[in-house]
């Protein structure tokens, strides 16, 4: 059970720089996904309901991912290039980071960190120290944009449930939740989406467009992939690598590698999944799934201070080669194994 109250003088704080603000920034970390977007979009429509005279403007380091080109408001999420060139100047009043810390947020850190404020709402356990002026850090809440929900339903903030506002909710929901079928879904979460459905939005084209529509070049991307897969650990670990050159002969997209983690992932006897993803210079992009005997929050920020998210779901990017990184992190998460360093509680499996 979410319980703002725990929260009073953290949400007074946001609502008196929310009275005073006339320009405010939205943003979130690297390459948005379901539960960011939709948490960044259904925080601009209650900021722009509740303070209908202040400029909010949804900034991302990277643009958005075809597959959410179809949400409610989505036209005013820009890219540092688009909003350099209508805001030389490039401060605000107000900054809020959703979903992860300002540490993953790019070429946004920087207008970010200009803002005479700054907020952070999240619901991960794990996120980088930055001085932020108000922080709301909820990890019971399944998703960002549960906690948004909740906030938008407090008197202060109170934000009529449209259809477009609940579609932009229901995306966050689902993502990080997979359906309701991982082991963050609790009641709440459950009943918040009946409550969702009850507005009237397509829930189908949302599920369908959001999170499981594929292009025929990621099916190929796909298949590719699972047929490299290798275990490690005695058939505790799998693992896959992505390459620049696989996507440039499959003609594929970043966007076309979501969801292979978890086609790794639900391999039987499987601990923990690793998908490396060859990133420009030199860099590489690490997603984890873990079926509960490692948290792999902690171990992804066990390697770099750019890794985190949940106990059963993370990422990290290391300054590193995939050459390098594959056995170096391979090596590291058997060890682990060994070690029990990075033993999750005991919860249920999902």
């Amino acid at each position: 059970m979410i319980d703002l109250s725990t929260f009073a003088d953290e949400i007074k704080k946001l609502e008196s720089a929310l009275n005073e603000a006339e320009t405010i920034l939205l943003t979130a970390p690297g390459v948005a996904d379901g539960d960011s977007i939709g948490a960044q979009l259904a925080l601009r429509r209650m900021l722009k309901h509740c303070y209908p005279k202040a400029e909010v403007r949804i900034v991302n380091d990277e643009p958005i991912q075809d597959r959410y080109l179809f949400l409610p408001d989505i036209q005013y999420v820009e890219t540092p290039e688009t909003f350099w060139a209508s805001n030389p100047v490039g401060h605000f009043d107000l900054g809020i980071i959703v979903d992860g810390g300002v540490d993953r947020a790019g070429r946004v850190r920087e207008i970010y960190e200009k803002c005479k404020k700054t907020a952070f709402i999240d619901h991960h356990v794990v996120s980088v120290q930055f001085r932020y002026d108000i922080r709301i850090v909820e990890p019971t809440a399944c998703s960002t944009t549960e906690l948004v929900y909740h906030l938008s339903q407090l008197p202060a903030f109170i934000t009529p449930l449209s259809k477009e506002f609940c579609q932009q909710v229901y995306l966050g929901l689902i993502f990080d939740t997979g359906f309701f079928r991982h082991s963050n879904t609790t009641p709440e979460a459950m009943e918040l989406g009946a409550k969702l459905l009850r507005t009237g939005f397509d829930f189908t084209r949302v599920g369908e467009r959001g999170m499981l529509e594929r292009t025929f070049n990621s099916l190929k991307l796909l298949s590719y992939t699972l047929a490299r897969a290798q275990l490690r650990a005695e058939g505790k670990i799998i693992w896959s690598t992505v390459t620049q050159d696989t996507l440039r002969s499959f003609k594929a997209t970043d966007d076309d590698r979501e969801g292979i983690i978890d086609h790794l992932f639900l391999t039987h006897g499987i601990e923990v999944a690793v998908l490396f993803y060859e990133m420009p210079e030199n860099k590489t992009r690490l997603s984890f799934r873990s079926q509960g005997a490692i948290d792999v929050a902690r171990f992804a920020r066990s390697l770099t201070e750019h890794g985190g998210g949940h106990e059963k779901a993370s990422g990290a990017m290391l300054d590193i080669p995939m050459s390098e990184a594959v056995e170096w992190v391979l090596e590291r998460l058997e060890a682990a194994f060994e070690s029990g360093l990075f033993n999750a509680s005991k919860k249920k499996k999902r």
